[in-house]
């Protein structure tokens, strides 16, 4: 199947900015049954493209005259095996998967999360099927919140208030899995069906099924061929779309839109 998607991301301030820096994670991860057929990132100018430490593509912006609004445009096509699976084995496995057993400051677990983690998640449940049982428990005990702004609690406190916005969801799969002893890290991509967003899901590095599967987090089941990865990381901060500071500039509000057709 392939898809063509535009992704657009307005940065607005409420008074001018004299300096900001962005560092940009919009590329696909040429993994999972997707190929790139075309991809083009306009920004307002010239960005410095890389690959870092995870594997994943950058674009580094970075902005040293006034500016009350930044502008992002990303363009392009990608084609998605029709057999595309949730289960990546080791391909894009970069790093060895032990990297992804550390916890950082938003997958850090409380006691109340290592408890449930070791309640449900011990061997022999590093499956599959382990994992899935886990996510519908979970679904039970975690309502989902609202995104607010780039709002993160992390792992522990959300767990503890018993709702997690999407990111936070993620983060509580990750400290769960880690403090199992199963390494996990964080997806970012695009939801292409139903509402087309950005979105963010789960890599769980299971032994039984030949290495990294992937898990959708907020609907309690394996990722599908209409996920695309952007990125991949310890935590949000690693893997978000979009990482940004700057000088000046007040209170910023970021818009995004994504939209798809086939």
């Amino acid at each position: 199947m392939q898809y063509t998607i535009r992704h657009e991301t307005r940065c607005h301030f409420d008074r001018p900015a004299s300096y900001s820096i962005r560092n940009l994670r919009i590329t696909p991860r040429e993994e999972a049954g997707l190929r790139v057929t075309a991809w083009h990132v306009s920004t307002p100018t010239r960005s410095r493209r890389s690959v870092d430490a995870w594997g994943n593509t950058t674009h580094l912006l970075t902005l040293t005259e006034p500016h009350e609004e930044v502008r992002i445009v990303v363009t392009g096509v990608v084609d998605v095996a029709d057999d595309a699976s949730a289960i990546l084995g080791r391909e894009g496995a970069g790093m060895a998967p032990e990297i992804y057993l550390a916890a950082t400051r938003l997958t850090e677990p409380g006691a109340e999360l290592i408890a449930f983690a070791h309640s449900c998640l011990l061997p022999p449940q590093h499956t599959i099927p382990g994992v899935l049982a886990c996510l519908e428990y979970l679904q039970q005990v975690l309502q989902p919140a609202p995104s607010s702004g780039d709002v993160l609690r992390g792992a522990a406190a959300s767990f503890d208030r018993h709702a997690a916005n999407l990111p936070d969801s993620v983060h509580v799969l990750l400290a769960i899995c880690r403090a199992a002893g199963l390494p996990a890290r964080f997806v970012s991509g695009y939801q292409l069906v139903d509402k087309p967003s950005e979105y963010a899901w789960a890599d769980v590095w299971l032994e039984d099924a030949g290495g990294w599967v992937s898990f959708d987090v907020r609907r309690a089941r394996l990722a599908n061929a209409c996920q695309v990865r952007l990125a991949v990381g310890r935590d949000y901060l690693d893997a978000c779309p979009m990482r940004a500071a700057h000088q000046g500039g007040g209170h910023e509000e970021v818009r995004v839109t994504v939209s798809t057709s086939s």
